[in-house]
This record gives structure tokens, sequence and C-alpha cells, in this order.
């Protein structure tokens, strides 16, 4: 995986969104870096991480009627399938396609930071509307 690392261009100006993109760029350096028996155990991390802040920001679309919904809601979704069709190559011991698909991540989260994240950021500046703050779930 090419070195993905936090910048300022990076930036969205919304707190809770950056927050979102940092902490998913650490985790992707993580576990690209984690031995095999803890790979599983991050993925289903990163899989979760993603869901989560999805579906915060499909919920800030709906909130504003954000015309590209569709279109960005089918990217996150397209993402998710994948993600989800190798977590039981992981889960079964098989690393070799979860660590390619990771490694293809940080290109997938650059373009889509530029071509829709900046996008809807600016429709939630018009709107006025901004990211809510969800409290973390409880640890088991």
């Amino acid at each position: 995986m090419a070195a993905l690392t936090w910048s300022p261009q990076m930036s969205l100006g919304i707190t809770e969104m950056d927050n979102a993109h940092k902490a998913l760029i650490q985790d992707l350096t993580d576990i690209m870096s984690a031995p095999d028996p803890e790979f599983s155990a991050r993925l289903l991390r990163i899989v979760a991480l993603l869901e989560n802040d999805f579906r915060e920001e499909e919920a800030l679309m709906e909130k504003i009627n954000y015309p590209e919904l569709r279109v960005h809601r089918e990217e996150h979704a397209e993402l998710l399938s994948t993600l989800h069709h190798v977590v039981p190559k992981a889960m079964s011991g098989d690393y070799v396609l979860p660590r390619q698909v990771l490694n293809m991540l940080p290109q997938w989260f650059l373009n889509h930071l530029v071509r829709m994240d900046s996008a809807l950021v600016k429709a939630l500046n018009a709107a006025g509307a901004r990211p809510v703050k969800h409290a973390e779930a409880a640890p088991q």
C-alpha cells in the first residue's frame, strides 16, 4: 500500500468528517503492517467504521435532500460490498485478497474525498447543516 498520511489539504473543514477520515487513514496504516493473526479483527473494525461513517454521511445527505445522494450512496455500497466479500476469506485465514483490496483503499479514499465528499461539504455548508457527533458504542 502506498503510504497514506493525513495532510491539511485533505481537510474538508468539518471536524467530524475530518476526524473520521483521520481515523480511517490510521486504521489502514495499522492493518497493513498487522501480523496475520490480528488482521481479521482489524478488518472487521475498518468495515464497522466505514459502515458507521457512511450511515451518518448519508443521513446528512437525506436531511438536506442532497441531489447526488443516490450516486454517493452507490459508491459507498460498492466499497462495502467489496469489503464484505473479502471478510470471510480473512476470517478463514486467507489474507491475500483482503490485503490486495485494502491496498487499493487509499486511492479509493482520495478519489472519493475529491470527487464526492468535497461537493457534499459545499452543499452542507450552503444548507447550514452540520454533522452531529453520535455517541460511541459501548465496549462489549
